[in-house]
């Protein structure tokens, strides 16, 4: 497999975490070039805090931006009841030493997309919404030829999970949305139709919890504070939602995909943040279909590359520290 060089746009947040802990296992096939955080889940001060923290942990000696610390033109949305007040339930992690870029996200962003040799390309992955991305497209657009693709985690062609009709990421920033949506630069939405389908059930979930592997055990404590503080205890398992882009990367034969033309609601109304969805290819020239949607997934088999990542990379954790003692 082709190695992909990426950049990960994030706001951790239980599941960003454990997507984290997916990215660092997977170096081989992943080079990751860079950490930027968004507010998103909590404030753009703890998620950048946490991913700080996060990437040490596991391993990931890569820079981490801080970036935009309000949505476009709306007040900041978070989510601590479902992440904690830290962003990260209740699991405590050791200080990193490393500490962010100087550079605000999108400046730093543009400083490295602009710099890479001509003609070369790297996917940007966003799990939070997309004002840092939004951003820098509006900003820079001359990055855009270094961008093979934005991955993102967000949205829903049916459904929502902050309204009827509007998943989380998209709601807080419907504005940043509609700027990466029509910027031309080719995307993928992983959004509720597959995430809800991409879960870790409740006894995964205690085995996780049981093991004395560190990074299997801290995931089973994110995914586990999300389950029992969310709708998702009565369903016995929980969506690990910001894994699916990485893991579309690596395997997408777990996914079923279907073209589409993107754009959201930009509304102050009830539909605030609904993403619209055309898949009527016949109403259509065939460039202007230039997203792709992740419609359906094999579970069993998300779940077998997840737990397997996460119990590997801590191991190889466990065996470095063993080696330095």
């Amino acid at each position: 497999m082709e190695k992909r060089e990426i950049i990960l746009d994030c706001d951790p947040g239980t599941d960003d975490a454990i997507a984290l802990a997916y990215a660092a296992a997977h170096k081989d096939e992943l080079e990751l070039l860079a950490i930027t955080t968004v507010c998103g889940n909590q404030s753009v001060e703890k998620v950048t805090r946490n991913a700080l923290n996060l990437a040490e942990f596991y391993g990931l000696d890569v820079p981490v931006a801080k970036g935009m610390d309000t949505p476009f033109t709306r007040e900041p949305v978070y989510a601590p009841e479902v992440h904690g007040e830290t962003g990260l339930g209740q699991s405590v992690l050791p200080a990193a030493s490393r500490q962010a870029e100087q550079e605000h996200a999108v400046l730093f962003l543009n400083r490295l997309l602009t710099g890479l040799p001509e003609g070369k390309k790297v996917t940007i992955v966003a799990t939070g919404p997309l004002t840092n991305i939004a951003m820098l497209l509006k900003l820079f657009p001359q990055v855009k030829k270094h961008i093979r693709e934005i991955v993102f985690m967000g949205g829903a062609a049916m459904g929502g999970n902050v309204t009827p009709s509007a998943e989380f990421n998209i709601y807080t920033d419907p504005e940043a949305a509609r700027v990466v949506f029509r910027s031309g630069v080719p995307l993928v939405m992983c959004g509720l139709d597959v995430t809800l389908k991409c879960t870790l059930k409740r006894q995964q979930i205690i085995k996780l919890c049981q093991s004395g592997n560190p990074v299997a055990n801290l995931c089973g404590d994110l995914a586990g504070y999300s389950l029992e503080n969310s709708s998702s205890k009565y369903r016995g398992e929980v969506s690990i939602h910001d894994v699916v882009p990485l893991m579309y990367l690596l395997h997408p034969d777990i996914f079923k995909v279907q073209c589409t033309i993107l754009d959201v609601d930009c509304s102050d109304g009830p539909s605030r943040g609904t993403t619209l969805c055309d898949f009527r290819w016949w109403e259509h020239e065939e460039e202007e279909m230039d997203a792709w949607i992740l419609m359906d997934a094999d579970g069993a088999r998300f779940q077998e590359e997840l737990i397997t990542g996460l119990y590997e990379l801590g191991e190889r954790i466990k065996n470095k520290k063993e080696e330095g003692m």
